[in-house]
């Protein structure tokens, strides 16, 4: 590496902290957990801080099989460190984002050179869903962080390694996938072993395969996962191993499961919804990306890529259980194949029509957001009573007037001026989010957060009572013992939760109804009263009645 390109690492370096550390920081803070997934994740982190066990997590002290623990362990590392609340719940995401974009800038590193790693890095950083999960309490920006390390480990010992460095290398690389596997399971292993299998295919190089050390992958995954899977079997036996090979697995992929089934083709709409704005650019990034020769590093760079994200994407769109935020896995390669069209459009004399047609899209959409943006909280504040302020508005404005800049832009970019559209345009995005982030966000938090309902309940029900919960849903098992420090008596049936009123005096049975149809399966038994009714987040809190005697 010369010394040009050492100043241009540590540059691009220093300005990705610089931009992505306000991205992944604010927001964390000024909202409540939201649903789906913030309220059961941040639970199962809190119980296991408070004493609960390392290898079987739990939700309500019931046992929740459906991942590997280690989420959750570091969350509850957090919640010990730094107390248990809303934002830190937050933390272990925040942090593992970070880290993965950190990771795509030194793979974009070694394969292309510093420029196109910062733009990569940024496009992942500001891509709607991958921001979204970085403020999500959820164990999907852990998954994705491990994979990018594997792969990223795997090229640096393909390309650079050699002796001992390439068994480091390969060893970390192992280790990732490893770390991978214990916080969602098999996936975390087997798209990075497809990746780098079939990238070696393409690039002609099958026999690497004998010198990748598979025996101390081997090794290294039995080490990390072993110890693990041994303590499942020794707290629920091989029901225990079922339920998360089997159901949670094995079925998951085959259709056995209800949870999340989608059609085949889901992520042909799915992935360019969770990769926006960005997704406008993927057509032409892709067609770029086959049309390319290449030399050198730079080759295999795109062919990795290339792989990564078509394996991938035939890969997840195999499994019957799909969701937008598993696409995540496939923004790293899909950030690195549009940086490298953005680079391209770099120094042109002329962009192509097809070109041009896309990148006049993701231009106007600014503009779009900009002129709409405005009327629309305005719009919002009376019909939900949002306090504006000043400040707000002028916020507002700003961005509108950045937006039209943009977009004005957009219309009458040339070859000259293509470099000034990509960084007005990121600036508007930049600023977008960083709105949503600050702004959005607190609003937001008065129709998504759970806090009030379960403030209610702790004013309502004494600790001498019985506080049940009829048919609860993940949202209701988890906000419920977190902000209340409570536990549920649940109930799954109507003759049960009959019987144990009777056996009760005082009782209190909290819902949460979206179809609202156990309000009227509760109130139909003549025990219970509406304590307090939430219609925002579709709760309610029922009281059990003093009957007449002799009933």
């Amino acid at each position: 590496m010369g010394e040009r390109e050492k100043r241009g690492t540590v540059f691009y370096f220093i300005l990705l902290i610089v931009a992505v550390v306000p991205l992944f920081s604010l927001g964390l803070f000024n909202h409540g957990l939201w649903t789906p997934d913030e309220p059961r994740v941040a639970e199962i982190g809190r119980e296991m801080a408070a004493g609960g066990s390392l290898a079987v997590p739990t939700l309500d002290q019931k046992p929740f099989l459906e991942e590997p623990p280690l989420h959750y362990a570091a969350l509850a590392v957090v919640f010990r460190t730094l107390g248990v609340s809303d934002g830190t719940a937050r933390l272990p995401s925040a942090v593992f984002a970070f880290g993965c974009v950190l990771a795509l800038f030194f793979l974009g590193r070694l394969f292309f050179g510093p420029r196109t790693a910062f733009i990569s890095a940024f496009i992942m950083a500001t891509c709607g869903e991958y921001l979204r999960v970085a403020h999500w309490a959820i164990v999907d920006s852990g998954l994705t962080c491990f994979v990018v390390l594997a792969v990223t480990f795997f090229a640096a010992a393909y390309l650079r390694a050699g002796g001992w460095q390439r068994w480091v290398f390969y060893g970390v690389a192992y280790l990732c996938c490893a770390l991978a596997f214990l916080t969602k399971g098999f996936i975390g292993v087997v798209l990075p072993a497809v990746v780098a299998c079939v990238f070696l295919i393409f690039d002609r190089n099958i026999k690497e395969m004998l010198h990748m050390r598979l025996w101390l992958g081997a090794l290294i995954l039995l080490a990390a996962v072993l110890p693990w899977l041994v303590g499942l079997l020794r707290y629920g036996g091989w029901e225990y191993l079922r339920i998360f090979l089997v159901r949670n697995h094995l079925e998951r992929l085959l259709g056995g499961s209800t949870g999340h089934n989608q059609p085949f083709y889901y992520y042909l709409t799915g992935f360019p919804a969770g990769f926006a704005p960005w997704a406008f650019l993927i057509l032409p990034a892709l067609l770029r990306a086959f049309r390319s020769r290449g030399e050198g590093d730079a080759k295999k760079g795109t062919l990795l890529a290339k792989c990564w994200f078509i394996t991938g994407f035939v890969l997840l769109s195999a499994a019957s259980t799909k969701r937008i935020l598993y696409m995540m896995l496939l923004f790293a390669p899909a950030s690195v194949l549009t940086a490298l069209f953005i680079e391209g459009t770099l120094g042109r004399r002329a962009l192509s029509g097809f070109e041009r047609f896309f990148v006049l899209l993701f231009g106007v959409l600014p503009l779009v957001a900009g002129v709409a943006i405005a009327p629309f909280t305005l719009y919002a504040s009376r019909k939900y009573g949002f306090d504006i302020s000043l400040r707000l508005i002028g916020a507002l404005l700003l961005f509108s007037a950045a937006a039209v800049v943009l977009s004005w832009s957009a219309l009458s970019v040339r070859a000259k001026s293509i470099g000034r559209f990509w960084v007005l345009s990121s600036a508007s995005l930049y600023a977008l989010l960083l709105f949503v982030l600050t702004c959005g966000f607190p609003l937001l938090d008065r129709y998504k957060s759970f806090a009030p309902f379960c403030d209610a309940v702790t004013a309502s029900v004494p600790p001498s009572s019985a506080l049940y919960a009829y048919k609860p849903d993940e949202t209701l098992r988890g906000v419920i013992p977190f902000y209340t420090r409570r536990y549920l008596r649940e109930e799954a049936d109507l003759p049960g939760l009959t019987a144990a009123l009777g056996r009760e005096k005082g009782a209190f049975v909290a819902v949460r109804d979206p179809r609202e149809t156990l309000e009227g399966e509760l109130l139909g038994t003549r025990r219970l009263a509406v304590v307090y009714r939430d219609p925002v987040r579709s709760c309610a809190l029922f009281k059990e009645i003093d009957l007449p005697k002799g009933r």
